[in-house]
């Protein structure tokens, strides 16, 4: 009898170890919070259930899962993601951020994943086919504003322009894109973002079209995530993954996804 209550004690034991094992392990599970701003499709929007998806998105839940990190997303406002990087060292900026010194200063850009164009989205007719220049667009807004989404290259190109500083009052900044939109035809007469953001926002509106900026005016951009300074070792595990993703097209399917809405 006391042999057999000891065997039982001890399976008991055993099945409680291994659960105990196996809660430790969940708990050892570091979580990763990804900051991003969820009106820049494809790169980070709102889907039809409510759910903050994208570029940005997939590729972070891939290097979270090949790490073995818990990713949760933060949809904040685009001007204070830094901010919150700056406090975590387990946090990461993904929201089609292009690579700057002053950010670079606070905290750590990875490789770059993607490129991209500044765009300005107009009504229908308003410039000839080609790019349009900055004064192009001052130009064309008569009494009206052109619309930026605050903290981004296109607030820049207005709000920071040392050759042309009175180009600052004609700008008024927004969440993103995608609000600055429905002020076209009346308070702005354009918005200016990057590329794919703009084509999306221009193709769900008949009377809207757009139209690339010169490259005189507005340079290519180069995307990069940023990691707190303290984070070394995992941005360069993000990295390799990273090239992987580049070298096997993950990265150009993920854009193809969500350019046409899957």
């Amino acid at each position: 009898m006391k042999k057999l209550v000891a065997t039982v004690i001890s399976a008991i034991m055993l099945v409680c170890g291994a659960i105990t094992c196996a809660s430790c392990t969940q708990e050892r599970q570091k979580t990763l919070n990804v900051y991003t701003n969820a009106g820049f499709a494809p790169f980070e929007y709102v889907n039809t259930k409510g759910e903050v998806v994208g570029v940005d998105i997939d590729i972070m839940n891939y290097i979270g899962e090949k790490l073995g990190y818990k990713v949760v997303i933060n949809d904040i406002e685009f001007d204070n993601i830094l901010t919150e990087v700056q406090k975590d060292e387990l946090a990461v900026g993904a929201a089609g951020m292009s690579k700057r010194a002053d950010r670079d200063e606070i905290a750590l850009a990875s490789d770059i994943y993607a490129t991209s164009k500044q765009y300005v989205i107009a009504p229908v007719g308003t410039f000839a086919e080609g790019t349009v220049t900055l004064a192009d667009i001052v130009a064309s807004l008569g009494d009206k504003k052109v619309g930026v989404q605050k903290g981004t290259t296109g607030s820049f190109l207005f709000t920071d322009n040392e050759a042309n500083p009175e180009y600052a009052e004609l700008a008024l900044e927004y969440s993103n894109a995608i609000v600055a939109s429905e002020d076209i035809g009346s308070t702005l007469n354009a918005v200016v973002i990057d590329k794919l953001p703009a084509q999306q926002i221009a193709e769900s509106k008949d009377t809207l079209a757009c139209w690339e900026i010169d490259e005189l005016d507005a340079e290519t951009e180069t995307y990069v995530l940023y990691f707190n300074l303290k984070a070394t070792e995992l941005v360069e595990k993000a990295n390799k993954i990273l090239a992987d993703m580049k070298k096997d097209g993950t990265i150009d399917q993920y854009i193809v996804n969500h350019s046409s809405g899957k």
